[in-house]
């Protein structure tokens, strides 16, 4: 059954949720991460981002997993099969599809980032940060792997700028034909 059915606000709330994370994606990753980055100290700047990161990437899985079921929903999909088939033929409904399989991996990306490249990428920071503190050399195996985990973390959330912005885009294609 429809989630149309118990949410009769559903596009609205997409429109809501899409809003929310479209512009909290956008202003952190291209307009308040770069200011951080070039005003405060390294120290403060890791101390803001330990901070900073947790929260965002969770309201970045949840709002992303909503819009993954909102915009199925919206798109007429009334089941699993008939998403499928919608994705494989050429069919009217397969930019739908491509639609919800891209918010789907933008949900598991932002969950990537909430429970693994997040915690793993600050607990590397964290030790990097103790052995500076003692005057201790950093292992270059240490910068490396910050460095890739960092990589990884950023890369992940590109893909949920980039499904978030696609939705956008699908959202006014969506209403523009009702």
């Amino acid at each position: 059954m429809p989630l149309t059915n118990f949410l009769p606000g559903l596009p609205g709330g997409h429109v809501l949720a899409l809003g929310t994370v479209t512009g909290m994606v956008l202003h952190t990753t291209f307009v308040n991460s770069l200011i951080q980055y070039n005003t405060l100290s390294k120290s403060i700047f890791g101390h803001l981002q330990n901070a900073q990161f947790p929260p965002y990437f969770a309201i970045s899985a949840a709002t992303t997993l909503f819009l993954t079921y909102s915009t199925f929903s919206l798109a007429g999909f009334s089941s699993f099969d008939s998403f499928t088939d919608a994705f494989v033929a050429n069919s009217v409904k397969t930019r739908a599809a491509k639609e919800v399989a891209g918010m789907g991996v933008a949900a598991l990306a932002s969950l990537l980032n909430l429970l693994w490249a997040g915690p793993v990428t600050t607990k590397v920071m964290l030790d990097r940060k103790e052995l500076v503190k003692k005057n201790q050399p950093v292992p270059e195996e240490m910068n490396r792997k910050f460095s890739i985990l960092h990589g990884v973390s950023s890369l992940l959330n590109l893909w949920v700028v980039g499904a978030v912005v696609t939705n956008c885009f699908w959202v006014g294609l969506w209403f523009g034909s009702k």
